[in-house]
């Protein structure tokens, strides 16, 4: 679209001045005076006189009348200053209302996280963070495939285990995922629970298939438990939670899953843990949207990292 001078009041105007100069009107009618005026802008008192000078000849009205005991506003002035005060409010206006629109975060962030991860502690964040800024868009990808941050197939990540050590990817350490064996309350009342590594043999456990076939604590398990009759094979985390909760044998989970359904059983040479990390690219560093996600993020796992070690 183009503006022509029609369009445009200020092009039509007879009369031009300096906008700044009702700042100096303001204050010398509030103050009284142009040594008081200058005090509270911060300027030399000859600066207030001569700025006031310059907006009555391009006014071409008097503004003022000048007396020994200081300035006193005539009746043009009075007009002319509640014109100013008006000017003055929707000035303030519109400065409130850029600071306003600056705070708003709007964009497109993609997360990348394991499908577990995703479901129980990055979609109840999404929730506040989309409360907090409508305009911020999150698209959440629940996937154990490890997307590549520098060629943009996501904005942030949230990883466990080995990261790369690439100079281009900033990394935030969010804390520990640590596993434990457990089995259910009805598993431990009709079948009791291994007080060591020798009782695992005579216990039903779960093991691991398609994308759980390598999961280290699964292995560690089947390691300690070579007799052990595998009740079911999982093939993923939200599975094999769901099988020791059912009651239909012990297995490992991680420490967030713990609830008052569950019993950890006494065995810590059967526990691991890896690292959780952040990862965004350094490019996004200063990207708004981007970085309110990562520092919701870090927040986020600063509180429930206890939880995480299985220590709540």
């Amino acid at each position: 679209m183009t503006l022509t001078a029609d369009d445009c009041l200020w092009a039509r105007w007879d009369v031009t001045f300096n906008w700044n100069d009702l700042r100096y009107v303001l204050a010398v009618a509030r103050q009284g005076s142009t040594l008081a005026a200058a005090s509270v802008l911060g300027v030399n008192q000859t600066t207030v006189a001569r700025r006031i000078d310059m907006l009555e000849q391009a006014l071409d009205i008097q503004l003022f009348e000048r007396r020994p005991e200081g300035y006193r506003i005539t009746q043009q002035g009075q007009e002319a200053l509640a014109v100013a005060e008006r000017i003055e409010r929707e000035a303030a206006a519109l400065a409130d209302g850029a600071r306003s629109w600056r705070r708003q975060i709007s964009g497109v962030v993609r997360i990348t996280a394991t499908e577990l991860v995703a479901t129980e502690l990055l979609a109840p964040l999404i929730a506040e963070l989309r409360q907090r800024h409508p305009l911020l868009q999150i698209e959440l990808i629940a996937d154990d495939r490890r997307f590549d941050l520098t060629r943009g197939e996501a904005d942030v990540a949230v990883r466990v285990g080995q990261i790369p050590d690439d100079p281009s990817i900033v990394r935030r350490w969010l804390g520990r995922s640590v596993w434990s064996i457990y089995c259910s309350q009805s598993y431990a009342q009709h079948h009791g629970t291994p007080l060591n590594l020798a009782e695992l043999d005579e216990h039903q456990i779960i093991g691991g298939s398609g994308q759980l076939d390598k999961l280290a604590p699964l292995l560690a398990l089947r390691e300690a438990a070579p007799r052990a009759a595998i009740a079911v094979r999982c093939n993923s985390v939200a599975n094999l939670i769901a099988a020791v909760r059912s009651g239909i044998g012990i297995g490992p989970l991680p420490g967030w899953a713990d609830g008052d359904d569950l019993v950890r059983c006494p065995l810590p040479e059967l526990e691991t843990s890896a690292d959780i990390w952040l990862l965004f690219p350094e490019s996004q560093r200063s990207s708004r949207h981007v970085r309110t996600v990562v520092d919701a993020l870090i927040s986020r796992f600063e509180t429930v990292r206890s939880r995480l070690e299985g220590r709540s």
